[in-house]
């Protein structure tokens, strides 16, 4: 087996042979997009495991490329004008594991890529089954574990492999609701992204050099920086707006897609609560991205000038985000092994209503 055989080898669990004759013959920017996904698949053995599993589970149909769902873009592209889906359609997207929570945009030779983590959906249920309200009534515990796993995923503490193991039992009425908002809140993080090229902020050409994806090994601190757009801070707002202001044609849909930001904002502002907590940034350095709490007062705003005014629940949803935040802090500062150990945190003990029993790795799961 010569040298690039042995390079293909480690692509083959993965990837079909299509693509991996396209990651290692990159010509446009699919084909980088794919080579991304799977590099960053192969160098981190618990991704690894879950597409292996995943590619195993349904070997006649897999396709790497095809296990990335595009929907969020493609819904934003639906319900905005035909001259901004024209302009939105000729740029590559799609998900991919990263760091970033805002959404990246790579700048490559084959012009921009937008993406979105793959890990926020996690972050996402599990916030939600901490701060929503449900029909079946959740434990203390088992919300404050849920915002513990939630930060975890942020942190990225938590292992990435909830397909195989994951973490708990809800009921299914419980379940659909912490779904619900979802694929709204991607689009609207879709749609900022695509706020950036619709309106030029990508022309500038800033950017700056970040790794792709990272855990709290070592050896990923520098894993492949790569360089994305940096915007200011004034064009991140201006984007969140037009993420919103961009669905004009559909107003029953733009409306939902802001409800569903705001939720975002409030579980992102509890994230960036635990990481200035645990990491205080220098306090005259310049931030690439308002907070959070300025994002969301921003579309409350914007929500009264498209006569929605502001509502009771956004007032009521801020003091619960107030008054979970110094209780999350307290738990970070008393139990700081339970947010930087990696591994896997759960909803409940084995054997419980909401964990069911524990599974072995490599013996319930591979």
């Amino acid at each position: 087996m010569n040298e690039s055989e042995i390079a293909r080898y480690f692509f083959h669990p993965v990837c079909t042979e299509e693509e991996i004759d396209r990651i290692f013959n990159v010509q446009n920017a699919s084909d980088y997009l794919l080579k991304l996904r799977a590099e960053t698949i192969v160098d981190h053995m618990r991704l690894f495991r879950v597409y292996r599993n995943k590619a195993l589970a349904d070997p006649n149909n897999w396709s790497l490329e095809k296990s990335f769902q595009t929907t969020h873009f493609d819904r934003f592209i639906k319900h905005s004008s035909q001259s901004v889906a024209f302009d939105c359609s000729n740029v590559t997207y799609g998900n991919m594991f990263s760091n970033d929570p805002n959404g990246t945009i790579f700048a490559t030779e084959y012009g921009p890529i937008i993406t979105i983590s793959e890990a926020l959906t996690f972050f996402l249920k599990f916030a939600h089954l901490a701060l929503l309200d449900f029909d079946t009534v959740v434990p203390p515990h088992v919300r404050m574990n849920a915002l513990r796993i939630a930060i975890r995923v942020m942190l990225k503490t938590e292992a990435m492999d909830f397909l195989m193991d994951p973490r708990g039992i809800v009921p299914e009425s419980v379940g659909m609701a912490i779904y619900d908002p979802i694929p709204l809140q991607l689009e609207f993080i879709a749609g900022h992204e695509f706020a950036h090229h619709i309106l030029g902020h990508l022309d500038s050409g800033a950017t700056i050099k970040k790794p792709i994806f990272c855990t709290i090994s070592p050896s990923d601190k520098d894993y492949k920086p790569l360089p994305v757009f940096s915007q200011l801070q004034k064009k991140e707002l201006d984007a969140d707006r037009h993420a919103i202001l961009l669905l004009e044609k559909d107003k029953p849909h733009q409306a939902d897609v802001l409800d569903a930001a705001l939720l975002w904002f409030g579980c992102l502002e509890l994230y960036e609560a635990v990481s200035e907590f645990m990491c205080p940034s220098c306090p005259w350095a310049t931030s690439s991205h308002p907070t959070a709490r300025q994002r969301f007062e921003q579309l409350v705003t914007l929500s009264e000038s498209l006569g929605r005014g502001k509502t009771t629940l956004c007032e009521q949803f801020l003091q619960t985000i107030d008054g979970l935040k110094p209780i999350l802090l307290e738990d970070v500062s008393t139990n700081i092994d339970i947010y930087e150990i990696y591994g896997s945190v759960y909803l409940d003990k084995p054997d419980s209503e909401w964990r069911g029993p524990k599974l072995i790795d490599r013996k319930d799961y591979y």
